[in-house]
């Protein structure tokens, strides 16, 4: 079920009202619930199975992992593995099989033809992690085993968050789920004023940019500067759905008496890669610092093994997008630059001008753009070597980029309003007189300019 449709107006609103009518706790969290696993069956049911599976996996290795017997690492790989297998199943199977066979084919000895054709789940991604994270937290011991499988598959499946995230935090969501939910004045103030500006980011500014962008890349041969315009285009479209959908999914879950976790802090403001990547999908950062980076040796074993697990991470990052061999370039990318930083400050005390840095950091974030966006490996290659050899600024490139400028503003204007009215750090929306007015700006914006033909957002892929 789309935020941006009709069927989810209606859904939200009964499940928000019911929400408030019904006062004990324990009928909250069973409404929740069903809400949640009808929200997610609403586009396919039989996939309901998948979710369930993870989170009865979740739940049982949770409830037998504090025993700490000679058996906890086996229940700790079967808590990790089951929902690594139903994504390595449905998001990566053909991938891999497809890889192979390449090599097999290049060697004389054919391709294998095994591929299952299977449709990706949406959210798989996001709610497997999810489950990982609560599994591996039991297992360290940060957070003691839910015993109650309501509050724990409401966990697992909570509906603002479940198909595009945040990846949520045992630590952070089930304790909410399990105390009395209180819903203020500002409660709902601030939710309305982050639905109102995830619905400007994904309807009015990424839907309107996507046209634009998606004809460029068809192109068969663009320019140099075509592609810039065109990169910064896509830049802009990708902020503005995912951070969109976030900022929606904490409106709604503010508005229900939940704080789900920040997923961007104005990541194009960064003036370093390290800084960009503690901005951009911060839970997403967050989980592969904590799940991958540290158990792989973090930054304890040298400076070699540093650098190390910090590429191995990134690239791993890059593959969680999605089953492409772009994807994992662009993790890779992304690694290498974070090394080149982190050897970089090593060695030079003094951080580079801040003007300078972030323009750095922009020229490398736009680069990686570019390997995200284009899938196919011969049209990237064309791509750039057009931006090293064909400088054509034409009439092409400077109507493209007039017309995604005012989008581009607008963008900016959204970030330094929510820096006004919202704390970052505690989440708490400030007093401000200009809040009604932004408000109402948005919301008018947004039904009279934002586009009629958006749909699905960009990382219900992932």
């Amino acid at each position: 079920m789309l935020f941006n449709s009709f069927a989810f107006a209606v859904f939200g609103t009964v499940v928000v009202a019911a929400n408030h009518l019904i006062r004990p706790l324990r009928a909250q969290n069973i409404l929740l619930l069903v809400a949640s696993l009808g929200f997610y069956a609403y586009g396919d049911w039989k996939l309901l199975s998948l979710i369930v599976l993870c989170a009865l996996d979740g739940y049982v290795i949770g409830r037998l992992l504090p025993r700490r017997d000679r058996h906890s690492r086996w229940l700790l790989f079967v808590g990790v593995v089951v929902p690594l297998i139903v994504l390595g199943i449905f998001k990566y199977f053909d991938f891999f099989v497809d890889e192979v066979g390449r090599i097999t084919q290049a060697i004389g000895l054919g391709s294998p033809d095994i591929a299952l054709s299977l449709a990706l789940p949406i959210g798989i991604s996001f709610y497997t992690f999810q489950t990982i994270g609560y599994v591996v937290d039991v297992h360290r011991g940060t957070i003691e085993p839910e015993r109650d499988p309501i509050d724990f598959f409401l966990f697992v499946t909570f509906f603002p968050q479940l198909v595009a995230g945040p990846i949520e935090r045992a630590t952070n969501l089930l304790p909410q789920i399990k105390k009395r939910r209180e819903v203020s004045g500002e409660d709902l103030l601030q939710g309305s004023y982050l639905m109102a500006q995830g619905y400007a980011k994904k309807v009015l500014i990424a839907d309107n940019v996507k046209p634009v962008v998606d004809s460029i890349f068809a192109l068969e041969n663009p320019s140099g500067p075509l592609i810039v315009v065109a990169t910064i285009g896509f830049a802009i479209q990708i902020y503005g759905d995912f951070s969109g959908y976030t900022d929606i999914a904490r409106g709604v879950a503010r508005i229900l008496g939940f704080k789900i976790l920040l997923n961007f802090r104005r990541p194009y403001w960064s003036r370093n890669p390290a800084e960009f990547w503690n901005r951009w999908h911060i839970t997403l950062s967050n989980w592969f610092r904590d799940y991958v980076y540290i158990p792989l040796g973090g930054n304890r074993r040298g400076a070699g093994r540093t650098r190390a697990n910090l590429l191995a991470t990134m690239t791993l990052s890059g593959l969680w997008h999605g089953a492409s061999a772009n994807f994992v370039l662009w993790g890779a990318f992304h690694g290498a630059a974070l090394l080149i930083h982190r050897v970089w400050s090593e060695r030079r005390p003094a951080p580079a001008p801040k003007l300078i840095g972030w323009a750095a950091t922009m020229t490398v974030v736009l680069f990686g753009w570019l390997l995200f966006r284009v899938t196919d490996g011969e049209q990237l290659m064309t791509n750039i070597g057009s931006l090293v050899n064909d400088t054509r600024f034409g009439g092409l490139a400077i109507v493209t980029l007039a017309t995604i400028l005012p989008y581009l503003v607008l963008m900016v204007v959204i970030d330094l309003a929510e820096a006004l009215f919202i704390d970052s750090r505690t989440d708490v929306m400030r007093p401000n007189w200009l809040i009604a007015p932004a408000l109402t700006a948005l919301i008018t914006l947004t039904i009279v300019f934002g586009s009629e033909s958006g749909g699905e957002f960009i990382y219900f892929q992932f």
